[in-house]
C-alpha cells in the first residue's frame, strides 16, 4: 500500500497497526521521518523509478532498497578524487560540477568528446562522468578512443554515462557499449550516490561526513546562521516549541512565486540544485541568458531540415529545462527529439514554433523575477 504523507499523518493509528504481512511504504517530502519502532518504509520525493523497483522486488537490505534512500541518511565524501565530466551543455557541467563538489570531488569539464580525448591524453582521473548524445563525437565514439589511449591506461577506469534517456533495459544497453554505470540528467542525488558506492574504491570514500560539509567546526558555522532563525533556535531549546508565525502573511515570499505561477515545479529545481536557492538563481540566469543563441541554434537545423542534429539541439533542451522545473517546456522537447530521431518532419513543422514559443515565454518570466 503507497500512502501520501497528508494521509498518514492524519490516520497514522491505522496505517500503522496494518495487518501483517501488508507492506506500507509512505511518499513523503524530504524533511519527513517515521518513528524508530514503525513498521513502514518512507520514500522522499523525488524518488526514482529503481527505488520502486527494488522496494518490489524485495530488496529492503542493504544493497537493495536501503542503498537509494541512502542519500542523508548515511552521507559522505570522496575528497581526493578526480573527476573529468563531458557535456555539450555548459549549463549541464555546471551542474554536474556543484554538485560533484558537494562531494569534495574536484571536477574538470569539457564541453565536447574531442576535448575530453585531447584532455585525457595528458591527465589521469578516477572517474569520467560522459554525456551519451552529443555532437560529432557521441559518448559512444568518445568512450572508445578514451580506453585505447596510454597503452589502455583507462581501460578499467569507471567511466559513467550521464543520459536523459532513461528507457527500460538502459542499464544493460550502456553496459554493452563499455559504460561502467549510468546517471540520468538532470543529476539524482540517491543515483548518484549509489554509483560513486560501486565504481569508486572503498578508500576514496569516506562515511559520518555530510555532502556539502567541509569539516568546519559547528561553533565556526553558526556565525552563519541568520539572527532570526538563532532566537527561533533558543527558543525551541528553551521551551521545545517552535516560534512560528501565525498567519500566512507572516511567512516570508518565495522568491520565485512568479515561476510557480507559471506553472513551473520550483520545488524540482531546487532538489536538482541540491537545495542551494543561489545556485538554482544562477541555473535560471543561464538558462536565459543563453536561451536566445539556444533558440537561434534550433531554429536554424529546422530550416537546414538536418533532423538528426536537431534531435541532439533539443535533446539538450530537455534535460536543462527539467533542471530549472520547466517540466511542460522538458516534455515538449522530449516529443521534438523522438521526432528528429525517426525523421519525422511533418511532427516537427507542425510543433517546432510552439516549442520556440513557450521556450521564448519562459525566458521572460525568468528575466522578471
Amino acid at each position: 500500500m503507497f500512502i501520501a504523507q497528508p494521509e498518514y499523518e492524519e490516520n497514522r493509528e491505522y496505517y500503522e497497526n496494518l495487518p501483517q504481512g501488508q507492506r506500507g511504504i509512505v511518499i513523503a517530502e524530504k524533511e519527513f521521518s517515521l518513528d524508530s519502532g514503525s513498521r513502514l518504509v518512507v520514500i522522499h520525493k523525488p524518488f526514482s523509478a529503481l527505488s520502486i523497483a527494488n522496494l518490489l522486488n524485495g530488496e529492503t537490505g542493504e544493497r537493495g532498497f536501503a542503498e537509494d534512500q541512502a542519500a542523508g541518511r548515511k552521507p559522505f565524501t570522496c575528497f581526493g578524487v578526480r573527476a573529468l565530466a563531458v557535456d555539450d551543455e555548459e549549463m549541464n557541467l555546471v551542474v554536474a560540477k556543484g554538485v560533484l563538489g558537494t562531494y569534495g570531488i574536484n571536477v574538470d569539464t569539457c564541453l565536447s568528446g574531442r576535448e575530453a580525448i585531447a584532455q585525457c591524453e595528458t591527465s589521469t582521473y578516477d572517474v569520467i562522468f560522459l554525456d551519451h548524445m552529443m555532437p560529432g563525437f557521441d559518448g559512444v565514439e568518445t568512450l572508445k578512443r578514451i580506453r585505447e589511449l596510454r597503452g589502455g591506461i583507462y581501460q578499467d577506469l569507471p567511466i559513467i554515462a550521464l543520459t536523459a534517456n532513461t528507457v527500460s533495459g538502459a542499464r544493460e544497453m550502456f553496459r554493452s557499449e563499455g559504460f561502467t554505470e549510468f546517471v540520468p540528467k538532470p543529476i539524482e542525488r540517491t543515483i548518484l550516490e549509489r554509483v560513486l558506492r560501486k565504481v569508486l574504491p572503498k578508500n576514496l570514500i569516506q562515511y559520518n561526513q555530510s555532502p556539502g560539509n567541509s569539516g568546519v567546526p559547528a561553533e565556526e558555522t553558526d556565525a552563519t546562521v541568520p539572527e532570526a532563525l538563532k532566537e527561533t533556535q533558543e527558543s525551541t531549546e528553551e521551551t521545545g516549541v517552535e516560534n512560528l508565525p501565525e498567519t500566512v502573511e507572516d511567512f516570508p515570499a518565495s522568491p520565485f512565486a512568479q515561476l510557480e505561477g507559471a506553472g513551473i515545479n520550483v520545488q524540482l529545481g531546487l532538489d536538482y540544485c541540491a537545495g542551494d536557492e543561489d545556485f538554482y538563481r544562477e541555473m535560471l540566469d543561464m538558462f536565459h541568458s543563453q536561451g536566445q543563441g539556444k533558440r537561434a541554434e534550433i531554429d536554424s537545423l529546422y530550416e537546414s531540415g538536418d533532423w538528426a542534429e536537431y534531435a541532439v539541439k533539443v535533446h539538450a533542451l530537455k534535460s536543462t529545462a527539467l533542471t530549472i522545473g520547466a517540466e511542460k517546456l522538458s516534455a515538449q522537447a522530449k516529443e521534438l527529439e523522438l521526432a528528429g530521431k525517426r525523421g519525422d518532419a511533418d511532427f516537427i513543422r507542425a510543433n517546432h514554433f510552439s516549442l520556440l514559443k513557450a521556450y521564448e515565454k519562459l525566458c521572460a518570466q525568468i528575466a522578471g523575477i
